[in-house]
């Protein structure tokens, strides 16, 4: 893996900097590499670095972008074309490489993080309030921006160009997934070629370092695990965290798991007191992202598997490829509902009277579900499954922010990335694929900010569920053999690895995802509650004059009575003010 860092402007003789540059002395072009970029029709192991950059950008310089269709695996491009005076920043598929810039002074800066952007650009950064409404909104990014005002992301399978001479840069995509022509193989036919996919991209992926895995317990790692096992001859190390409030808690699966493979496992509490570790983590944040169960878990792991292995492989991108997470059933359960004629007023007195029930220290209570799973009429059917991503209606984020941002986020701000994301799809109007098509551009960048928890270690990840040939033919699998009925998920998965997973995990049906019970400590009396209010009543927080700090109280009280569930607002607004201090104030 190298990092990018560079500008182009006038002076376009040279190439960048990094050590993944290569230069073309006859015609004055230039190509800088950042990620694990492999081509296509190479095998596992075959030549990166200087030799791939070499070959690429002839590739480029001979073919223009198509090249792109003949590489695979991460990577963020900056190519100089002399030919045409372009600047061009390219971007891999699903975005798994960062790629940011910024235009000043009739240049384009451009890095792999968002801050190497503000630094080289030597202007004392300021909060994006776009980026602040979507923030907060989503508890992510979905869109180009950045929390720094002035800097941007290229969007995945994405490039820019630009050309100096004054004028802005243009975005256009370069791939796009289709979802068209559907299957009509049998079942046995669609779940043997997708097991032999899923297992091809896991061995690709394997590299000479000493491998591990980070290991949920649920069929996703499970599988990437399982068939890393099979192809590899050094012993595999993986890594999981148990976590610290018994009915979250999951660990046995993946000890069980780890035992039959014979790994050598490490189990890492995940408590309290561990969740205090965001302050450290929050160092190699480049933007924040607000899953808990995620970010400090995969901080945790990473920080015990330091100086064990030199890679990891993760689970992530099942969700997207199987409609397996929550949000896509809760869209099949209330389409319906979308369709029937009911006036406005009484669903705003259905919400209301739904809004009464005090909320539940179990994960998914009668009241829980319920409460989250109604949408409120302000949130337009269009957003499909992103309003149960969605922690404020435009209303309520205005009532919590002050000034120019109030403004932005009672004009629904944050759903212009969202909507975009739905443009271009191509394929059947079955409910489900157009949302899963939305998240390859949006929420899979949210996984992504994993990997740069895991390199603040050392640690470079894999992630198999994202090769191209495994996405292409997945987007291809009817919408029906993923999501069945209401909540039954990843049937097709199940059958390709009848045989391969031990039933414990190939049949269970109580998966909670990276949960662990943050609604609960945030309404104790430990460290992590005390610092979360504290943080939230500090000085330093409320002279920003962002935030309406009768609001936050007001959060803070009605969820210590359990009268409204406020965790991840609470644990967002708590992030992101010790990313502030760290990257506004600090770097200031």
């Amino acid at each position: 893996m190298r990092a990018l860092l560079g500008s182009c402007g006038t002076d376009t003789t040279a190439p960048v900097g990094p050590a993944g540059a290569v230069h073309d002395p006859s015609s004055g072009a230039w190509l800088a590499v950042a990620g694990n970029p492999v081509w296509a029709v190479e095998s596992a192991g075959g030549e990166r670095g200087e030799p791939l950059a070499r070959r690429l950008l002839d590739a480029l310089l001979k073919n223009g972008v198509e090249a792109l269709n003949h590489l695979d695996g991460s990577f963020a491009l900056a190519w100089w074309n002399p030919a045409s005076s372009t600047l061009s920043l390219l971007r891999d598929r699903f975005g798994i490489e960062p790629l940011h810039y910024a235009v000043h002074d009739g240049r384009v800066i451009f890095g792999s993080g968002a801050r190497d952007v503000v630094r080289a650009r030597g202007v004392p950064p300021r909060i994006s309030h776009q980026g602040l409404v979507e923030f907060l909104t989503y508890c992510f990014l979905p869109g180009s921006c950045t929390l720094f005002e002035g800097i941007v992301r290229v969007p995945p399978g994405s490039l820019l160009e630009w050309r100096p001479g004054g004028l802005p840069p243009v975005v256009r995509r370069w791939y796009r997934l289709s979802f068209a022509n559907p299957w009509s193989d049998p079942e046995a036919t669609l779940a043997s070629r997708y097991r032999e996919l899923l297992e091809a991209s896991v061995a690709r992926r394997l590299g000479a370092g000493r491998p591990g895995v980070f290991l949920s317990g649920g069929m996703d790692s499970s599988s990437v695990a399982t068939f890393m096992h099979r192809w590899l001859t050094a012993p595999l190390a993986s890594f999981s965290f148990r976590c610290g409030g018994t009915s979250f808690d999951e660990s046995a699966y993946a000890r069980e798991l780890a035992r039959e493979l014979g790994t050598t496992h490490t189990e890492i509490l995940f408590d309290e007191e561990q969740a205090l570790t965001m302050l450290d983590s929050v160092r190699s944040m480049d933007t924040p992202f607000c899953d808990i169960g995620i970010e400090i878990g995969t901080w945790l792991l990473a920080r015990a598997a330091a100086g064990k292995v030199d890679y990891v492989l993760t689970g992530d991108g099942g969700d997207e490829l199987w409609a397996s997470h929550p949000v896509y059933a809760a869209q099949r359960i209330i389409q319906w509902y979308d369709r029937m004629p009911i006036p406005a007023s009484a669903r705003r007195a259905l919400v209301r009277a739904l809004d009464l029930a005090r909320d539940s220290d179990r994960k998914r209570g009668l009241a829980v579900v319920l409460k989250r799973i109604v949408p409120s009429p302000d949130l337009p059917t269009t957003l499909r499954h992103f309003r149960w991503r969605m922690y404020y209606t435009p209303d309520a984020l205005a009532g919590l922010l002050a000034g120019p941002a109030g403004l932005l986020a009672r004009e629904a701000g944050a759903f212009h990335p969202v909507l975009d994301s739905f443009e271009g799809y191509d394929g059947p109007d079955d409910g489900i694929s157009i949302g899963l098509y939305s998240d390859y551009q949006t929420a899979s960048g949210f996984y992504f900010s994993r990997l740069l928890l895991a390199r603040s270690f050392g640690i470079e990840v894999g992630l198999p569920f994202y090769d191209r040939a495994l996405v292409e033919f997945g987007a291809r699998i009817p919408a029906r053999r993923k999501l069945e009925g209401l909540e039954r998920t990843k049937r097709l998965f199940r059958v390709a690895m009848e045989g391969v997973l031990p039933d414990v995990i190939n049949h269970r049906k109580d998966k909670l995802g990276n949960s662990v019970p943050l609604k609960n400590w945030l309404r104790g009396n430990g460290r992590l509650s005390q610092l979360v209010r504290e943080t939230l009543e500090s000085p330093s927080f409320l002279d920003r004059r962002l935030f309406r700090p009768e609001v936050v109280r007001r959060m803070l009280d009605e969820h210590g009575r359990r009268r409204h569930n406020h965790s991840h607002r609470l644990w967002a607004l708590f992030v992101l003010e010790q990313w502030m201090r760290l990257n506004l104030d600090e770097a200031s």
